[in-house]
């Protein structure tokens, strides 16, 4: 996100960068711990491309993910799991948006518990990675729903239900806050130089950590995501060969199997497809700035830039993918806009209800 400019960044904060001017915007406030004023020097910042390349992923996903949120949740009594699961991805995209808005870089931040949180919280990036780490392990979480839906339909209709899905999505945000909590721990104040400062580990240290991020990042959501799309896949293939085996080709059954497949196949080899491509550049040249392959030049580089800017374009991509591949999406757009009554059906359908 912001504030990578300082040299005392956190390397795992692959955010972009803002240009800094001599211009100081100096903003005296009162201190919340006692009477002493505390000064907060902010730099200017240059519309440079990468700002407004950021900016523009920013508004995007704003609207886009807003309007799933507010279409998805406005049919609260249709959301099945598969509903409530994009509705939470979406969430986690909008705020991952929302915290990618361009704000001034603060130059110098006084040595108080507001200024130990501001580094901590907004300097760190500490918001903005809990977020994404949450869109990354919903998608997770959307792809084990799909395979026992479709692989194990009837355990599907008896175990999963809302206060299941709910379940799933406090444990997604509380593992999400706890996977990124070494930003709380290196992130803090100097005193001094009135600086957010990180307190840089060995260099052992820094290379399980890379390991570590890309793993959780990239590498497992990856391998999970791509298994259970085969195995639905082949699990739906299957099923095809039975339907034409009893001749039944043209049944409503098959038909409907069609759809499904389709659907399906399309539909997530898409998503881990822009995932993947969003993704992959950035964390494995992260990987390798920590293993030492890549020179600390990198950081802040136009390279460096260009893959931030990639990887975050991955928050407003779902909206986009729902309105392009999804007829029952579209059609409850329409209904919001124009204020129709809702339909029957929620719109992210179970998979086993096109298997029936």
């Amino acid at each position: 996100m912001n504030g990578t400019d300082n040299e005392n960044v956190p390397v795992d904060a692959y955010t972009i960068d803002y240009e800094a001017s001599n211009v100081d915007v100096n903003l005296t406030m009162t201190s919340w711990l006692g009477t002493d004023p505390i000064r907060w020097s902010w730099d200017a910042k240059l519309w440079s491309w990468y700002v407004i390349c950021e900016l523009v992923t920013a508004v995007v996903g704003i609207a886009g993910n807003l309007l799933v949120i507010v279409v998805v949740f406005g049919r609260r009594a249709k959301c099945r799991s598969t509903d409530i699961l994009v509705g939470n991805l979406a969430i986690a995209d909008f705020l991952t948006s929302v915290l990618l808005i361009p704000y001034p870089q603060v130059k110098s931040i006084p040595n108080t518990w507001a200024g130990a949180i501001f580094c901590k919280i907004m300097k760190g990036n500490y918001l903005m990675w809990t977020s994404v780490t949450a869109s990354i392990y919903t998608l997770v979480a959307i792809s084990f729903d799909r395979f026992f839906a479709v692989v194990y339909p009837m355990y599907f209709k008896r175990f999963v239900n809302r206060r299941l899905m709910g379940f799933v999505v406090a444990l997604i945000w509380v593992g999400s806050a706890l996977l990124v909590t070494r930003i709380l721990v290196t992130n803090t104040t100097d005193a001094v130089e009135g600086q957010c400062i990180f307190q840089r580990p060995s260099a052992e240290h820094q290379i399980s950590y890379g390991m570590f991020v890309f793993v959780v990042r990239l590498a497992l959501p990856t391998v999970v995501m791509l298994s259970t799309q085969l195995v639905i896949a082949r699990s739906l293939h299957r099923e095809a060969a039975r339907f034409k085996s009893a001749e039944i080709s043209n049944s409503i059954a098959a038909s409907f199997h069609s759809v499904a497949r389709s659907r399906i196949i399309k539909l997530m080899f898409t998503v881990v497809l822009i995932y993947i491509l969003c993704w992959a550049p950035n964390q494995i040249a992260f990987m390798f700035f920590n293993l030492g392959i890549i020179p600390a030049s990198y950081l802040r580089s136009p390279p460096h830039r260009l893959l931030t800017v990639i990887a975050f374009c991955n928050s407003c991509v779902n909206p986009i993918l729902y309105t392009l591949r999804h007829p029952q999406f579209r059609k409850a757009v329409r209904e919001f806009f124009r204020s129709s009554p809702s339909t029957a059906r929620p719109i992210f359908e179970d998979l086993e209800s096109l298997k029936t």
